[in-house]
């Protein structure tokens, strides 16, 4: 009898929503990975950051609208009532994007340390996406510059085995435009362009809209010093060790002002109908 072929597992993509609204724009964002990939298992995380949780505790705290620039104070009860009703809106929010996209989903909601909790979601999803860190209290997000579900999506390269994954997946974040790819290359793949020509374009169906040669030896400062200077929309990366080590994923969170998807595996998969 012939041995069955192995269980296909589906693509595991989780989406840290956070405190600081219900994400819809986060998840507008990833709207088209999901359109365009019919294997995928969507989980929604939402975190409740230990530093929040520790605000809720106070006699009161202050919430400060960045359109407005008005400061008003809650005490403990209602700004655990906020947070709850934040949640319930995230989750409400990951529903309408599930239906629309007919994917698998699921909710949580976790507390504890951010950087921590971060770090264990991305050791075990194929995609994690999430916002950078907001200011405590904040109301309304401050909108990135131009920013829309067409701006340009950066992908940073160290090697061409984990470039492979990343570029697959910012192809599909990017809708299948190549075009509004910007390929960050740095580590040992910045010593063959050539190469990384041939990778994109096996992988992108086409050339991105611009390639940038960093410095081989380039840390994640420069990675997200380069991403501002394109005006990115989606930062793209693997999630290598080294880039989950603490340190590295809070730079991230607290420098980088668009959203970050890190990308641990992730294969050609069926297209949408």
């Amino acid at each position: 009898m012939a041995a069955k072929p192995p269980e296909k597992l589906p693509r595991r993509v989780a989406i840290i929503l956070g405190t600081g609204g219900s994400g819809r724009k986060l998840l507008e964002l990833v709207l088209p990975l999901l359109t365009r990939d019919r294997e995928i298992e969507m989980q929604g995380v939402f975190l409740e950051e230990a530093e929040v949780q520790h605000a809720a505790e106070l006699p009161f705290v202050k919430e400060l609208c960045r359109v407005t620039f008005s400061v008003r104070e809650f005490t403990s009860d209602q700004f655990e009532r906020s947070l709850a009703l934040r949640m319930r809106t995230a989750q409400r929010a990951l529903a309408v994007l599930a239906r629309r996209t007919g994917v698998v989903h699921s909710f949580r909601n976790i507390r504890g340390p951010a950087v921590r909790l971060l770090r264990e979601t991305a050791t075990v999803s194929d995609i994690t996406v999430f916002e950078p860190a907001r200011r405590l209290g904040a109301t309304v997000s401050e909108p990135l510059r131009g920013q829309s579900r067409r701006s340009k999506v950066v992908v940073a390269i160290g090697d061409l085995a984990g470039g492979r994954p990343a570029l697959l997946a910012a192809g599909h974040l990017a809708d299948g435009r190549p075009g509004r790819i910007c390929v960050l290359v740095t580590g040992e793949a910045s010593q063959d362009l050539h190469a990384v020509n041939r990778l994109c374009e096996e992988t992108l169906a086409g050339r991105p809209g611009s390639l940038r040669r960093l410095a081989p030896a380039g840390d994640v400062a420069s990675l997200i010093d380069a991403a501002h200077a394109e005006g990115a929309a989606l930062f793209v990366i693997a999630a290598t060790d080294e880039l989950l080590e603490p340190a590295t994923l809070q730079l991230l969170r607290e420098r980088l002002r668009c959203p970050i998807c890190l990308v641990r595996q992730w294969q050609p998969g069926n297209p949408a109908a």
